[in-house]
């Protein structure tokens, strides 16, 4: 499960809900129909923003987590698990397709080439403190790196102006009645520069 794509993360945040199917999914979003959820999940099409929004609802992740994988996972939340199996996709990446690295990382991890694709298939089996210490140490990483999310090469995200990058974040960490506040702060300032109902 790629975590680092969109069609990744939408698949992760439905399991982490809880839903091991796009049907049960499917239940918390009246109206569409599965070819929709399925052909965003394979990756065939793209979700808007909007859809965006309404699969972050029924899963209950962060909207800009889901979007760009920047971020929190859960609003408010750090989702130590799921940043950890995401950083094991990324750092893994490529690895299994050179044998010769492949098996120095298993045998510099201590673990075996089967325990290794168990990690990167579920991202629910846990990283230990310990085998997180080994991938640091395989890296080259400071202490704490398998613990924070490193997606700052993802260009959908990187196509946006740092500022807005940056109001994508504190509205994605916000909960429910501060983000309404920060949106009618935002709107107030357009129509001060712009006029009511001018964009």
């Amino acid at each position: 499960m790629q975590a680092t794509t969109i069609p990744g993360r939408i698949k992760l945040a439905r399991k982490m809900a809880d839903l091991p199917t796009q049907a049960s999914l499917l239940e918390r979003i009246p109206g569409w129909k599965p070819s929709r959820l399925g052909n965003y999940e394979a990756g065939i099409s793209t979700p808007g923003a909007d859809d965006m929004l309404l699969i972050a609802a029924a899963t209950g992740v962060s909207a800009c987590w889901l979007m760009f994988g920047q971020g929190p996972i859960r609003p408010n939340e750090r989702d130590q698990q799921a940043v950890r199996h995401q950083n094991l996709v990324h750092a893994m990446a490529g690895i299994e397709q050179d044998t010769e690295r492949l098996d120095r990382t298993v045998k510099r991890l201590r673990i075996s080439r089967k325990r290794l694709r168990e990690h990167l298939d579920n991202p629910f089996l846990p990283i230990s403190d310990e085998l997180s210490g080994r991938l640091e140490q395989l890296l080259g990483a400071a202490v704490g790196w398998f613990d924070e999310q490193h997606v700052e090469h993802d260009p959908l995200f990187l196509s946006f102006p740092e500022e807005m990058r940056e109001l994508m974040m504190i509205y994605s960490e916000l909960p429910a009645p501060q983000r309404a506040v920060l949106l009618a702060t935002a709107r107030a300032l357009r129509d001060s520069v712009t006029g009511p109902g001018r964009g």
